[in-house]
């Protein structure tokens, strides 16, 4: 049985909490579930936060925090924590951090983990302009995701779900999407986030999310893919103060199949989106296609 459900938060230190509020309310759609001087929590649904930010002058990803299963689960991580000689410590400011019974302790990569069985539940669902399921999954950059990858699946009791060659590694956990986090390999962005993704119900949300954004003025990191992997459409928004992209996706497959084998797929562009892999005889504009010169623009010209 999985130990950990799924992601379930993302934490980020930023440079003025003002700016990035604004750009997660407006750009991101997230609503605010309660405010301090310095730090905020936000969220898309009925749990208390998927997200939370800390003004510290300087961005980074502070914290990921995963929902595991239940205490008995808890009690599994740290035993193979500390059998594989990783310092942990228990974290249960209900206060403060709005998550209890919950322990955290520092990755291969060095990134924060929080693991939690509980957290704040809303009254009610926050009403946003997308129809929001979850915070889904984050993306970061390591040196070796084979190793890193490891540490997940033999501690933590993630499974493998797909390879990009051995560049990158998707990783579910209880939930059975396809990914809760991706490993890839980026030795010039070491110890970074690349982007964290809502799932949201349709793709007639992630146009929505697409347009605010171009509308507002925020810049896309990629337009609309379809990915090989996890067969989710997406699209990428940058946030311009610390450099990282939030993915809203929809059509994000569940493995459902125990005996699923990872798939090592090629590092290639279709990969990447679907929507990118073109026929046999394309050609660009004024490039000879099968022998033959072609410029459909010219044929319309009357």
């Amino acid at each position: 049985m999985e130990l950990v459900i799924g992601l379930g938060y993302v934490a980020l230190t930023v440079p003025e909490i003002d700016r990035s509020l604004d750009f997660y309310r407006r750009i991101a759609h997230l609503k605010v579930s309660e405010r301090g001087t310095k730090k905020a929590f936000l969220t898309g649904g009925i749990n208390h936060h998927w997200l939370r930010l800390e003004e510290t002058g300087k961005p980074s990803l502070s914290r990921l925090g995963f929902e595991v299963r239940d205490r008995a689960a808890l009690d599994e991580i740290a035993n193979r924590l500390d059998a594989g000689g990783i310092p942990w410590k228990a974290a249960d400011d209900l206060a403060g951090d709005r998550v209890s019974d919950a322990i955290r302790f520092t990755d291969p990569d060095g990134f924060e983990i929080e693991l939690f069985t509980d957290m704040v539940s809303l009254p009610v669902p926050m009403d946003t302009f997308l129809k929001m399921d979850r915070v889904l999954h984050s993306v970061w950059l390591a040196s070796d995701p084979t190793e890193s990858g490891r540490f997940y699946r033999d501690v933590l009791g993630f499974k493998e779900s797909d390879w990009i060659e051995r560049a990158m590694v998707f990783m579910r956990a209880g939930n059975r999407y396809h990914h809760s986090i991706g490993i890839a390999r980026d030795t010039a962005r070491l110890g970074r986030m690349d982007h964290f993704c809502i799932l949201v119900e349709d793709l007639d949300d992630v146009m929505r999310a697409r347009n605010v954004a171009l509308r507002s003025g925020a810049k896309l990191r990629q337009d609309v893919v379809r990915h090989a992997a996890s067969g989710s459409m997406s699209t990428y928004i940058i946030d311009p103060m610390i450099d990282i992209a939030v993915e809203f996706c929809t059509n994000h497959r569940q493995i459902d199949d125990e005996s699923y084998r990872a798939r090592i797929l090629p590092a290639q562009a279709s990969t990447l989106d679907l929507w990118q892999q073109l026929p046999e005889d394309f050609a660009e504009p004024g490039q000879p296609a099968n022998g033959t010169e072609t410029n459909w623009n010219r044929l319309n010209d009357g």
